[in-house]
């Protein structure tokens, strides 16, 4: 796993009480932003870190937190956090054999930036007892000859990700980078630098997608609102590949679902968010 990737995920323990309450401190660094705002998927990833952390934590191994992952997380973006330390903020609201149910605040200069609950569980393993067509299943498990790299290209002006890990687009799914449009569906593949892919870094590329409204000619910024993720199953060693689509395209906002499956092709992560127009599109 690359440096960057280790670094945003290196929590420091800041605080505790006796309510089940944890608070852990990392830096945010410039590499994990779109734009001059920090990316909603690696938000989420620290997101994860510290619920598992504070599993781990606060809950004894034999009451909830043997095995335990975060599988569901819902965040509402309250406003769009800078690069910089941020505190997170951890509490504990419910535990079960099956299920444990925490709160994660995102906290910078006295502000809650980032509220989200998260649902801790086992992920599922073995063979889904079913499993629906989708965008992926005719996809090549690793970037094509003609594939588009975020690395090297205009993109990275804009997504600067590039030192944590390798994207390519399924150059059919980016029209707009050929002055065209085209439905607002986005293909490609991910991984790790330097590395192989886990449950965490999953959930950033639940969000890796450039907005899909591009392909309808609306450039710009498209601020996420609320964007829930859930965690099926831990990835295989390998590329990751996701496929970003939207249903309804509004005035002012649309929805956009992120599907990535792994190098077997099994589903690990599923994700929608709602998202605003960029601005003047």
């Amino acid at each position: 796993m690359t440096e960057k990737l280790d670094q945003i995920r290196d929590l420091t323990e800041a605080g505790r009480d006796g309510d089940g309450r944890i608070t852990y401190r990392t830096v945010i660094d410039p590499v994990f932003t779109i734009g001059p705002k920090v990316h909603g998927g690696s938000v989420q990833m620290v997101v994860a870190r510290a619920a598992r952390s504070a599993l781990d934590a606060l809950v004894p191994v034999g009451e909830a937190a043997e095995q335990k992952y975060p599988v569901a997380i819902s965040s509402d973006y309250l406003s769009a956090p800078d690069p910089a330390e941020v505190d997170i903020e951890v509490t504990v609201r419910k535990t079960g054999r099956t299920v444990t149910v925490l709160t994660v605040d995102i906290v910078q200069g006295g502000r809650t930036m980032v509220a989200s609950s998260v649902t801790c569980a086992r992920p599922d393993v073995g063979a889904p007892r079913y499993s629906a067509p989708n965008l992926l299943d005719l996809m090549p498990v690793e970037p094509t000859r003609t594939a588009l790299w975020l690395d090297g290209s205009p993109l990275e002006e804009v997504n600067h990700l590039g030192p944590a890990l390798e994207l390519a687009l399924d150059p059919v799914t980016v029209p707009m980078v050929r002055g065209e449009k085209g439905d607002p569906v986005v293909r490609g593949w991910a991984r790790p630098k330097g590395g192989e892919p886990d449950a965490e870094f999953g959930i950033l590329i639940g969000d890796i997608s450039v907005p899909v409204v591009m392909n309808l000619g609306l450039l710009g910024w498209a601020p996420t609102v609320q964007l829930t993720t859930y965690v099926r199953r831990y990835p295989a060693p390998g590329w990751l590949r996701f496929a970003a689509t939207s249903t309804e395209v509004g005035p002012g906002m649309f929805e956009e679902d992120h599907l990535v499956v792994d190098s077997t092709g099994a589903v690990i992560v599923q994700t929608r968010q709602l998202a605003l127009i960029p601005q003047g599109a």
